[in-house]
């Protein structure tokens, strides 16, 4: 059997590829629309060198575009450098509905794919755990749920206290499998559930993970 650290380690560190692999490719996809603005903007340039007026509204729509692929790409960087920082420290304090939005943030490509929408609850429960065990394990979760569910369904994720533990619930409002239970939780999900102490609950329609407020007390 694998050992767990190497297990936590791969886990981590398959989470840390794919999300690069997504955040690459965003940004791919914004250097493209700036490349093909700017060169709008390029030949505009030269025909107002010649003389040619040039209508507003077409240098509008040009600038508009990359100020909007300027702000995309910034928010795609900001959530990469926001989940890199978790790593800043074995244990910390962090808000349970915000390491949530994070995942779902990093997860958005895979769900817009399928139309998928995915809306967190706001809410001011906090962990004193790994918070990135708990990324990578959500951020698993949450691309399972991707693969599972077909197209143009949702997702409601809500954060409470229940019984002194913190639960994270993954709502369909259709009552569809969000998971396929013989697959998930594979070997690094239950590497990192084992390490976080999460109790994993699944139901018609529903997922509900329950872990402690601080991991260091258990």
């Amino acid at each position: 059997m694998e050992p767990l650290n190497e297990t936590l380690d791969a886990a981590c560190l398959q989470v840390f590829g794919k999300i690069s692999a997504a955040v690459s490719h965003d940004l791919k996809n914004v250097l493209a629309i700036v490349n093909e603005s700017a060169g709008l903007l390029d030949d505009l340039a030269l025909r107002a060198a010649k003389g040619i007026e040039i209508p507003p509204d077409r240098l509008a729509v040009a600038t508009g575009r990359i100020l909007k692929q300027v702000k995309r790409g910034d928010a795609v960087l900001k959530s990469l450098n926001r989940f890199a920082h978790t790593t800043d420290a074995p244990i910390l304090q962090g808000n349970v509905a915000e390491t949530l939005v994070l995942m779902v943030e990093l997860a958005g490509r895979h769900a817009a794919m399928k139309e998928l929408e995915l809306t967190v609850t706001p809410a001011e429960t906090t962990v004193r755990t790994c918070l990135i065990y708990l990324e990578s394990l959500v951020y698993l979760m949450l691309r399972q749920v991707i693969e599972t569910l077909p197209r143009r369904e949702s997702v409601l994720l809500t954060v409470s206290v229940e019984e002194g533990a913190v639960a994270i619930r993954l709502v369909n409002p259709s009552g569809l499998p969000l998971v396929a239970t013989e697959s998930f939780p594979g070997a690094q999900e239950k590497a990192l559930m084992d390490w976080l102490k999460v109790d994993l609950r699944t139901a018609a329609g529903e997922i509900v993970l329950r872990l402690p407020l601080d991991v260091t007390s258990h």
